[in-house]
């Protein structure tokens, strides 16, 4: 029977992604601690210290690069080199156990990519991690996928080869190639294999087990699991139809926790949900992506249109306050970007200015350079406080305090955001942060030149519930420290 078992496996790898798992109706529950976990106990780090490392992780998974189209037929292939954002960061971490019997790991979740890995014995270039290295050849459930399997072309940068550590001498073993961007990589053997979540375990569940990796997470976690889009994410393989997080201040020492399947529901009858569209852009099918049609601070509101002789979008000033996704009286809300591009619907005054991927991974939003411009602008004539420089959590557009009153007490407006025509509201504490030791309040967000990416710490205090069969995204504010 033992014999038998890596062949089931072998035959049922012809099949689509999630052909292994339970029923959507399903539901499974997770809890999301910081990557700082352990540090922050044993380091005894401050809040401050906590937030500075958060933010130089999101600068390091910034990578500014113009992604390329991919020129596969099939749209839900997973393509590489064409993440904006590296794998370096990460800040939500996961316990999960592979393979029998079963090995524990620690892994970050990450919305702007697909793939799972963990890193595998044995290593010829991996980075030092905490947990034990797993060992495939200790499991007896363990399977490669073969070279010429349907699964194995969902990559699309991958080889034939031999398996290392099965000992298997042929070159029929998929060998992946996964890159993230700039020059974050996975190499490795695409493997299946028992995965375990708390009580729930999964059979044939489609991995990497990686035996090369740059540009990578923490040495806190083992790998990645991807949540996104793709067919090999964990959401794909299996089968959920939503799935919801929640998440804790940046600072709090409480987890936040992770639900996919029939229990990810958002508060209902909450009088601030906003319900956005999904939407997909050929150069990042992937990602869970909207449209961003409108930019407010405060009661200003600017429309994001752009005529074909102007390099800058025109903002359209009006005295309507975007509050709620009832608000048709806006002006910004009622006018779409319109775009001159090229046709493959990412508009904007670039092709990726008006338009934002979700990351959970990133802890700061980043805003295409001409829109992080003209914010700051406009935070500049609404802020009655001198700038700053050298701030000490490394952000760029800071005021000084007066001396001795806290950022609490200083007006900051807040900043929205419409997604197809619903604002979403981000108060000061999610648009600011203090920087006590140089006595200022910094602007939580950034500038690229490529697509704009929001981060975490503006979805810090609400559910953020993802229907991906009616491909949208719920925004409910909530307490995240009393869910249970």
């Amino acid at each position: 029977m033992d014999a038998i078992l890596p062949l089931l496996f072998l035959a049922l790898l012809v099949l689509p992604a999630a052909h292994c798992l339970p029923s959507p109706r399903q539901s499974y529950h997770l809890e999301l601690a910081r990557v700082d976990a352990l540090d922050t106990e044993s380091l005894n780090l401050t809040d401050h210290e906590l937030l500075r490392r958060a933010i130089q992780r999101s600068r390091d998974r910034l990578a500014s690069i113009t992604p390329r189209v991919s020129p596969s037929r099939n749209r839900n292939k997973v393509v590489v080199a064409e993440a904006p954002v590296l794998s370096a960061g990460g800040e939500y971490q996961v316990r999960l156990g592979m393979g029998t019997p079963q090995h524990s790991f620690t892994a970050v979740i990450d919305t702007a990519s697909d793939l799972i890995w963990t890193q595998c014995q044995p290593c010829v270039k991996c980075y030092k991690q905490r947990d034990p290295v797993f060992n495939p050849v200790a499991s007896t459930t363990y399977a490669v996928v073969p070279c010429n399997s349907d699964t194995c072309d969902e990559l699309d940068t991958h080889r034939c080869g031999s398996s290392g550590s099965s000992g298997d001498d042929e070159d029929d073993v998929c060998q992946y190639t996964y890159t993230y961007g700039g020059n974050a990589t996975t190499r490795g053997t695409l493997a299946v294999d028992r995965l375990a979540m708390g009580d729930d375990v999964f059979r044939g569940v489609v991995f990497g087990c990686s035996s090369s990796s740059a540009g990578v997470p923490p040495a806190q976690v083992s790998g990645v699991v991807g949540l996104g889009r793709g067919p090999l994410s964990l959401v794909s393989q299996l089968s959920v139809r939503r799935f919801m997080y929640c998440l804790p201040p940046a600072v709090s020492r409480r987890a936040g926790r992770l639900v996919l399947g029939a229990d990810a529901t958002a508060v209902r009858n909450a009088s601030d949900k906003i319900v956005v569209p999904m939407t997909t852009n050929p150069r990042y099918p992937n990602y869970y992506y909207l449209n961003l049609d409108g930019l407010s601070i405060g009661d200003r509101a600017m429309t994001m249109v752009r005529s074909r002789s102007s390099s800058r979008s025109r903002s359209s000033r009006n005295n309507a306050t975007p509050g709620s996704s009832t608000n048709s009286s806006s002006e910004a809300a009622a006018s779409p970007p319109v775009s001159d591009d090229d046709g493959d619907g990412s508009g904007g005054t670039g092709p990726d200015a008006y338009g934002m991927i979700i990351d959970i991974a990133s802890t700061i939003t980043f805003l295409e350079e001409s829109l992080y411009d003209e914010l700051v602008d406009d935070l500049e004539e609404e802020i009655r406080l001198p700038r700053g420089s050298g701030s000490t959590l490394g952000l760029d557009l800071c005021f000084i305090l007066p001396e001795g009153v806290r950022m609490s007490r200083v007006y900051a407006p807040q900043v929205s955001m419409a997604f197809e025509g619903e604002w979403v509201r981000f108060d000061k504490e999610k648009v600011f942060v203090e920087d006590r030791k140089a006595g200022m309040m910094c602007l939580m967000m950034g500038k690229t030149d490529g697509v704009s990416i929001l981060g975490n710490y503006q979805q810090q205090n609400m559910q953020v519930m993802y229907n991906l069969r009616r491909q949208r995204i719920t925004f409910v504010k909530a307490d995240c420290e009393s869910v249970p």
